[in-house]
């Protein structure tokens, strides 16, 4: 009885192990969602046409805005119009927020989020930062997640794309890092700390004072992103602390930075890493649809001896 439910389960896009892992995602992502429209309507007046993202001027930044073709996106998007966008996003995050939504539930939340995360894009892209660019990714393979039920090759490739991005993001990150003189002798971090923008005044006379700490943080922090893919492969321990050690480091630039919705856009996308981690997968669990496709195949084109 339990192989068939598991198998029932699978089939049918019910409660397996991918749509557990998405579910977490679209939770945590959706913390940093519901924050941003949250803190959008708390800020309503910058948005009036005579305040700083005034739509009579960032609309000029794209020609398709300027003519008739945006007409459509003027109608939704202008004062104070937009601010019903900011508050579909506030509304769409919390009810993901939700305990025991159904996957149609989750798909018409997951909709406002991403139809409102365009719209918001159009509106202005000043203060569109990674975190932003992640929770498009989160949200939209969640949603393409949704139209598949009964494909689990489908849905276990939606969640291998939020995998294989958020990889992807800290090795780049890392690698473009490293080639930089700025950030292999610490100067990069003095100043970043000593900007309005991304500093703390407090932690920078730290760093400023002490330049081999510096250089030594500027050095983890680099390490720590290109290794981060060995995740994938790690054994549990080294796996976990890999995670572990990615949390500690958003929850640092949150505090210092004022870098809060990284937190939750990367974060969100930890759930569907450990899902392909070798070491984090439950012991007995079955092997992803999706590896063991790429192994079968990669089976059948190797030479046979």
């Amino acid at each position: 009885m339990a192989r068939s439910k598991a198998k029932g389960a699978r089939a049918g896009g019910g409660s397996d192990g991918v749509d557990a892992a998405f579910r977490l995602v679209e939770r945590v992502t959706a913390i940093g969602a519901t924050i941003g429209g949250l803190e959008m309507l708390r800020i309503a007046s910058s948005y009036r046409d005579d305040g700083l993202n005034a739509w009579p001027i960032t609309r000029t930044r794209l020609r398709g805005l300027t003519g008739s073709r945006g007409r459509i996106v003027d109608r939704a998007v202008r004062y104070p119009r937009v601010l019903g966008v900011a508050a579909v996003r506030a509304l769409s995050g919390a009810a993901l927020l939700l305990p025991r939504q159904g996957r149609a539930a989750r798909a018409a939340a997951l909709g406002g989020l991403v139809g409102s995360g365009a719209m918001l894009h159009l509106r202005s892209n000043f203060g569109n930062d990674g975190s932003d660019h992640f929770a498009v990714i989160n949200f939209g393979s969640a949603l393409i997640e949704k139209a598949f039920p009964h494909d689990p090759r489908a849905r276990e490739a939606a969640l291998a794309f939020i995998a294989a991005q958020s990889c992807l993001s800290y090795f780049v990150s890392g690698a473009v890092k490293l080639r930089s003189p700025v950030w292999r002798s610490g100067e990069a971090l003095t100043g970043i700390l000593r900007t309005k923008t991304y500093g703390d005044a407090a932690l920078y006379r730290v760093f400023r004072d002490r330049p081999r700490l510096a250089r030594a943080a500027c050095w983890a922090v680099m390490l720590f992103e290109v290794t981060f893919p060995l995740v994938l492969i790690a054994p549990r321990p080294v796996a976990t602390a890999i995670l572990g050690g990615a949390v500690l480091f958003h929850v640092v630039n949150a505090r210092f930075m004022g870098l809060n919705r990284f937190l939750w856009s990367f974060t969100g996308s930890y759930p569907a890493v450990a899902y392909f981690a070798r070491g984090l997968r439950r012991d007995g669990a079955p092997t992803p649809v999706l590896v063991q496709s790429v192994t079968r195949a990669l089976t059948a084109v190797s030479p046979r001896g």
